[in-house]
């Protein structure tokens, strides 16, 4: 047992300090051996005084506090003259973490003479807790932030789920998975009870990200899942309500869609899994899973709940992409449907035609074209664009052709139909717009008037492989009450080609529409030495991504 412990001189109020202190104080002789401690310094270490006092600093046990590091700290700095504050120190008793804020400072006496050390400990746990609490609404602000700005950025649905999965790795999970139903990508709306007849649902895999490269996967991207409707992931997707799955090993077989999938997580060391639903409006969309494999410790009901705002600001991203995408295609067929499936076979012409409508990131269009054979031997060859996208787009452009072969087929002039069809537009009170080019061309004396509403002039083939634009003096658009539609006439060489085509064929964005009509004229003084038909395919297959609907109408004079 340690010597009897002689009281320091000079000092005679220390026992007082160290007992009326409220917070846990202690005092040391310069061999670092306990001289006075309070009642609450003997609740942080959980021991007597008698099983302190007279013992140096690495012969207690304190609990839950590493003793041989404060022995050492003690020694080589406070000793030394070098003051601690609030030094944190952390304890771990029966699981549970506690943080202190350590002080110490060396006693000397008048002469200089080391005489020990005083020091206090602070709990702070709870400003810690409180401060991390603090940080962690912070960084979940942050990230919801981020998520509205770099999710959703295009209406492409898988665009969209890699922008999720890239913010979701490797800050949140070592490894994502995101299912969409099959109705979903096509479109359709996958309303409640769709599937309770079939017993199961096909989902998708859209895509796997992980922070590791080339690790194995059970479903690959773009590959079909078929889930019975009573597996777990399937039913928190059409209840709507997360599954936490704190410790893998336990439920894996539960949440994985087969064994293989199951054991191809394990292996890749998923311990702790996330899977939330994707809904938007009401309509269930599929699921995306969050799992943790190098990052420690399982997931939380908080990191459950950051799944879910996540989850659900892409699927309204996604959503708006299933919805614009259905539009798209239903104002794509709806004008597949009111253009001319056929063209009638027209004496003294070799005709062919073409649409093309703009890609999938892009609005379907109302651009047209027709071949209307007049009862005076004459034909009307007309092409046209409507302002605006989508379905409602395509109801005009049916409209206006459909007025516009009614007229023709009545005698009626080309500037009286293009006043007609203006005056219909504007009354329409909708300010829609349009721009047509209306040509009459008569066999007999192969000459072709053109009547133009703001339309992109012909362009004329002629048959050396010299190409021109037909100087066509444009009237306004349709729409805007104008009554002045002037009349161009040329006369056509046997052999020569009209080109008719709208603005998507020639306009690109950053570029002159001049470019684009050169490089029209290149194609055509390449490709009409061989069939109209080559022609048109070699012109439209130019512009496979173009981002506006193309209508092309190509007419060769016969002889």
């Amino acid at each position: 047992m340690p010597g009897p412990i002689v009281s320091p001189g000079g000092l005679p109020d220390l026992g007082a300090l160290v007992e009326q202190t409220p917070i846990a104080t202690v005092y040391l002789d310069a061999g670092l051996r306990y001289v006075k401690v309070n009642d609450e310094f003997c609740r942080f270490v959980r021991l007597s005084r008698e099983a302190i006092i007279g013992h140096r600093v690495s012969e207690v046990a304190a609990a839950g506090f590493d003793m041989a590091m404060i022995d050492g700290v003690l020694a080589g700095q406070v000793l030394a003259g070098v003051p601690l504050v609030d030094w944190t120190l952390e304890q771990y008793v029966d699981g549970s973490r506690r943080v202190y804020a350590w002080s110490a400072f060396r006693v000397a006496a008048d002469d200089g003479s080391v005489l020990g050390a005083l020091g206090w400990l602070v709990d702070v746990t709870e400003r810690e807790r409180e401060a991390a609490d603090v940080e962690q609404a912070r960084a979940r602000f942050d990230l919801l932030a981020r998520a509205s700005s770099e999710i959703g950025t295009t209406l492409d649905i898988h665009q969209t789920c890699a922008e999720l999965a890239c913010l979701a790795v490797p800050r949140l999970a070592d490894r994502m998975a995101i299912e969409l139903l099959d109705h979903v990508l096509q479109g359709e709306d996958p309303g409640p009870g769709q599937h309770e007849g079939a017993g199961y649902v096909r989902l998708r895999r859209i895509i796997v990200r992980d922070v590791q490269a080339d690790v194995p996967v059970s479903y690959r991207e773009d590959e079909q899942i078929t889930a019975p409707l009573t597996h777990a992931r399937v039913n928190a997707l059409f209840q709507g309500a997360p599954v936490l799955v704190p410790v893998m090993a336990e439920a894996a077989e539960q949440v994985t869609y087969s064994r293989q999938h199951a054991e191809v997580l394990l292996n890749r060391g998923v311990h702790t899994l996330v899977v939330v639903p994707l809904i938007a409006r009401g309509t269930t969309l599929g699921t995306a899973a969050f799992m943790r494999a190098e990052q420690p410790g399982p997931y939380s009901d908080a990191d459950v709940s950051l799944f879910g705002e996540l989850a659900s600001r892409a699927a309204v991203s996604i959503d708006n992409a299933r919805l614009y995408h259905r539009e798209h295609d239903a104002a794509v067929t709806l004008q597949r449907s009111l253009l001319p499936r056929a063209i009638p076979g027209v004496a003294g012409l070799e005709i062919a035609f073409g649409y093309q409508p703009a890609n999938r990131h892009a609005q379907a269009g109302g651009d047209w074209f027709d071949v209307i054979p007049l009862p005076d031997g004459q034909v009307a060859l007309v092409i046209g664009d409507v302002t605006g996208h989508g379905i409602h787009a395509a109801a005009v452009m049916g409209q206006l052709r459909t007025t516009i072969a009614a007229l023709a087929r009545l005698g009626s002039a080309p500037q009286e139909i293009m006043q007609q069809l203006s005056h219909l537009l504007a009354d329409n009170d909708t300010e829609t717009e349009a721009t047509c080019l209306y040509a009459l061309y008569d066999r007999a004396t192969r000459r072709c008037r053109f009547t133009s509403a703001g339309h992109p002039p012909p362009a004329l083939w002629h048959p050396g492989g010299t190409v021109e634009f037909v100087d066509v003096r444009p009237g306004m658009i349709l729409g805007v009450q104008c009554d002045s539609y002037p009349t161009t006439e040329a006369r056509l060489a046997p052999g020569c080609v009209l080109a008719f085509y709208t603005d998507g064929l020639v306009e690109q964005p950053g570029q002159v529409i001049d470019v684009g009509m050169t490089r029209l004229a290149g194609a055509l003084a390449t490709s009409l030495e061989r069939s109209l038909d080559y022609c048109r395919d070699s012109i439209l297959g130019s512009r496979p991504d173009a981002s506006d609907d193309i209508a092309l109408l190509l007419a060769r004079v016969l002889r």
